[in-house]
């Protein structure tokens, strides 16, 4: 089941559009349920409104038997505002990008919106966090800094366009669940940072599963082909 609605957030200053898949029960019973936040909600939820699909993940929710309220945040339409908004450790030479942007966004989810989506929706607080390639450091600027998020599901991180600080971040996250595909294939990595990230969590006290697939690539088509694996996590 499918709803979608729009808000005025003010604090990012934007309109922001939400897509919401609920268990099928969800409107018969009165039960609640864990909380999915999907960044990237465009790439997840496009076949709601367009021919060419991008991972349809409505399909592989209704499939899957555990059961959990999953929301997509649409990005805004200028990618200089989406990497402001979700890559504090950008490297990049984008015009238009502010970094500092970043930890108002992550607050504004955090503080503002799922206590305004708990007024909407009924979920506990096993609260997950999932993002493909800018969207995934996003999960990890917010695992780091957010006790109440206590799982990240990442895909395709893009080693090319961030620096030595989402480390530091990294280092700080503790007892909680951390899911990352990567693809071998097409895959760049100059500073060799995908190595020093796997040490990290490796030495950490965080349930971890590093989904390192040498055959498949990070194209949207190989991430779908695992997105079932980092739900697992849930």
């Amino acid at each position: 089941m499918v709803e979608g609605f729009k808000l005025t957030a003010e604090k990012i200053k934007r309109i922001l559009k939400l897509t919401v898949h609920l268990p099928n029960d969800y409107y018969t019973n009165n039960k609640y349920y864990p909380l999915l936040l999907v960044f990237d909600g465009g790439i997840f939820f496009s076949y709601l409104n367009e021919d060419n699909k991008s991972i349809d993940l409505k399909d592989i929710l209704d499939k899957y038997d555990n059961e959990f309220i999953t929301i997509g945040l649409f990005k805004p339409r200028l990618e200089e505002w989406n990497i402001s908004e979700l890559n504090p450790y950008y490297s990049g030479n984008m015009e238009g990008v502010d970094i500092s942007y970043s930890s108002i966004f992550s607050e504004y989810i955090v503080n503002d919106l799922i206590p305004l989506l708990k007024q909407k929706y009924r979920f506990t607080d096993n609260i997950s966090v999932m993002g493909i390639k800018t969207g995934g450091v996003e999960v990890i600027s917010i695992l780091s800094k957010y006790d109440k998020i206590k799982k990240g599901i990442i895909y395709s991180l893009p080693f090319d366009e961030i620096n030595d600080l989402l480390f530091d971040d990294l280092s700080k996250i503790n007892n909680k669940s951390i899911y990352i595909y990567q693809g071998g294939i097409d895959f760049i990595d100059t500073n060799n940072y995908f190595e020093k990230l796997k040490e990290i969590i490796e030495a950490s006290n965080n349930e971890f599963i590093i989904d390192y697939d040498k055959e498949s690539s990070n194209n949207i088509d190989d991430i779908n082909n695992h997105l079932i694996n980092g739900l697992n996590t849930i």
